[in-house]
């Protein structure tokens, strides 16, 4: 297949990439930089140079292949707007196969698995994740979501952040008791679920987990590899601290991943956080 990468450059997206090309396809990954150029090319793919924004750029690049694959997005106040924008541009360029990317608060806070049907209305700064799946979904291409819990290996990703948090505060916390749960994945694990949903065709919602951990073992994990102690603190504390990111944190977010399973995936790679976290991060 020829397959157009978003976010190539960037942590799933070069696990992505790497992955596709390993599998035999051809990659052209959105690259808006010089350095994000050299990146796509070590990947073994061809670079498109645009930013997220050129929707001429995007809409080219989508028109002229099998499949595209979304995992790009801008840290800025617009992020809502610029992936509307970006998306509904390669749509309409009539693509064949579509595949975006969410995460795990679209799914119903839950410390038992929930599938992909299992959803709730996500507010605040999350609230544009539930339109991005809509659009995709109802585009009528061939459109999946994926929707990836707590992603860490390979030194980068969330967990890696938190680490680096942890040891630039001197300690790591947990809100609360610590006891909610998140589902997490490998990031190379996560792409081989993207390369097997392009290569079935499939359609639809997918979680992809392999596992799930409580807070408190996750931070405990991310103190050994800061090399700093564990503490709680309250929400409030939390809130106060780092604002919305800390209710992010503080819910639980389990996911069942049966649905991509059946398609024949299975982790390779991830044992989950607290047994790996010290190798991989």
């Amino acid at each position: 297949m020829d397959i157009f990468v978003t976010g190539a450059s960037g942590y799933i997206g070069s696990a992505l990439t790497r992955t596709l090309i390993a599998r035999g396809h051809r990659v052209r990954g959105l690259a808006r930089s010089a350095a994000a150029e050299a990146v796509v090319r070590g990947h073994g793919a061809e670079p498109i140079r645009a930013a997220l924004t050129d929707t001429d750029v995007l809409a080219r690049a989508a028109a002229v292949g099998d499949a595209v694959v979304h995992t790009a997005a801008t840290e800025t106040a617009d992020r809502a707007d610029v992936d509307r924008a970006a998306v509904t541009a390669m749509l309409d360029a009539g693509v064949g196969a579509f595949i975006t990317t969410t995460g795990a608060p679209r799914a119903r806070s839950s410390r038992t698995p929930v599938t992909e049907d299992d959803t709730a209305p996500v507010d605040g700064p999350l609230a544009w994740l539930a339109e991005a799946e809509a659009r995709v979904l109802d585009s009528g291409s061939l459109g999946a979501v994926v929707r990836p819990p707590m992603v860490y290996g390979d030194g980068g990703g969330p967990v890696s952040r938190l680490v680096a948090q942890a040891a630039a505060d001197g300690v790591a916390r947990y809100i609360d008791d610590g006891q909610n749960r998140w589902s997490t994945v490998h990031v190379r694990d996560l792409a081989l679920a993207y390369a097997l949903l392009l290569e079935s065709e499939a359609a639809g919602v997918f979680h992809v987990s392999d596992g799930h951990e409580s807070m408190v073992e996750l931070m405990t994990a991310v103190a050994a590899k800061a090399g700093v102690p564990v503490v709680g603190w309250t929400l409030e504390e939390a809130l106060a601290a780092h604002g919305w990111g800390a209710r992010f944190l503080a819910a639980d977010a389990v996911l069942d991943a049966s649905r991509i399973s059946a398609l024949g995936w299975a982790p390779a790679i991830g044992l989950g956080i607290p047994s790996d976290l010290l190798s991989t991060v």
